[in-house]
């Protein structure tokens, strides 16, 4: 009789202890969606924040800046002959180097403080990632080597996906003009001989790939979200348009086993165009992304005759 109660309390706890097992996996499950939701919407707001003060001081700044009235932002921010005029020197010495958004760091941390002014601003939104065996601090984004040994960041922005998940990109430039027409660089308002509505006028953009380290992307089906994550297939990505800078992509790696953010295949931000590949559901994934865009506008103040 004796053993016959023990057995049974034995019996007894063995149940609880599988219930509270059942019941402590539902609350995990729901306290982690809260725990990450909460992190990256905290990220999602510093970033979003951050790009447009760059953007508001970026677009201050170079209204400021006398520069001929007919010069147009992309011969202003973008010069494609060098060496460069007096006046595209002054801008990238003082407003924006597309250069310095992806750095190499692996002979030692760069003087931030001789930045251009929009350079330093994105700087508390620069990550680090690794390129073969070198170590970059850049912008989020793709890394695109560029000729002269140079290198800058390209932002993909999905504009659709097969059945399969695989993704088709537009290439955008971190810092661009808002245009009337986006493919007429003389509809941009910078320049006084503009074709567009507005002349003499600073519109600057600044695009910013926001994606999540610890939530996962799901597609969308049926006209809502699904519960099919998206799967990573770099190989099979195919771009409409070509690179900023006419510059080749380069893949970024997961850090090394052990260093923060390793997962041993993959990273929120890996692959050569910086879609990041997650592992989950015992597949490579892709992270929960977004794209978020900042701009501002100011009436240029300066004009250089």
């Amino acid at each position: 009789m004796k053993t016959l109660r023990i057995q049974s309390r034995v019996h007894a706890s063995t149940a609880q202890a599988g219930s509270v097992l059942v019941e402590f996996a539902f609350i995990a499950f729901a306290f982690y969606l809260l725990f990450a939701g909460t992190i990256e919407l905290g990220r999602m707001i510093t970033v979003s924040q951050a790009i447009q003060n760059a953007a508001r001081v970026g677009a201050r700044e170079l209204a400021l800046v006398p520069l001929p009235p007919t010069m147009t932002f992309e011969e202003a921010i973008y010069p494609t002959v060098e060496p460069l005029t007096p006046d595209q020197q002054k801008v990238r010495d003082r407003i924006f180097d597309p250069f310095k958004l992806a750095v190499d760091v692996s002979a030692g941390e760069p003087n931030v403080d001789a930045w251009p002014i929009i350079n330093r601003m994105l700087y508390p939104v620069m990550i680090r990632s690794r390129v073969g065996t070198q170590d970059f601090l850049h912008f989020p984004g793709a890394i695109l080597q560029v000729p002269g040994n140079r290198y800058t960041v390209g932002v993909p922005k999905v504009v659709s996906r097969d059945p399969t998940g695989v993704e088709t990109i537009r290439w955008l430039r971190v810092v661009e003009e808002v245009r009337s027409n986006p493919s007429d660089l003389n509809s941009g308002p910078f320049s006084l001989a503009s074709s567009g509505p507005e002349r003499g006028l600073v519109a600057l953009r600044i695009n910013c790939p926001y994606q999540a380290t610890t939530m996962t992307a799901f597609r969308v089906e049926g006209g809502g979200p699904s519960m099919t994550p998206i799967e990573a297939h770099d190989g099979a990505v195919t771009a409409v348009n070509a690179a900023p800078e006419n510059g080749s992509a380069v893949a970024i790696t997961p850090p090394p086993s052990g260093e923060a953010g390793n997962n041993s295949t993959g990273w929120f931000n890996s692959g050569p165009y910086g879609l990041g590949s997650m592992e989950a559901m015992g597949k490579q994934v892709r992270p929960f992304r977004r794209l978020i865009s900042s701009q501002s506008l100011f009436r240029r103040e300066v004009f250089a005759q």
